[in-house]
């Protein structure tokens, strides 16, 4: 695990947002935000916690799902238009 960084700063690098970084970045996914990953599936198919209304939904949980569901529609549509993963301009440091 060492090459990757997941426990500790690694040696091979990957590049978030375009910066070159040494730890994995799954580690940067709090745990918070995996709730949200994991409740947007149900969001998806109209599965609400509180029931069957959106409205009484709290701001935070409809505000997180507005934006996976955006972020989600972009990458869509980058695959749809046949783009692949964004290409990064940097070379790993030696």
């Amino acid at each position: 695990m060492k090459e990757r960084g997941h426990y500790e700063e690694g040696i091979v690098p990957f590049f978030v947002d375009g910066k070159q970084v040494y730890r994995c970045p799954i580690t940067f996914i709090t745990n918070l935000t995996w709730e949200y990953l994991r409740a947007y599936s149900f969001y998806d198919k109209n599965c609400f916690p509180n029931g069957t209304a959106w409205i009484k939904e709290s701001k935070r949980y409809l505000t997180a799902m507005m934006i996976l569901s955006n972020a989600y529609g972009k990458a869509q549509k980058r695959r749809l238009d046949g783009e692949h993963r964004p290409k990064h301009k940097f070379k790993a440091q030696r």
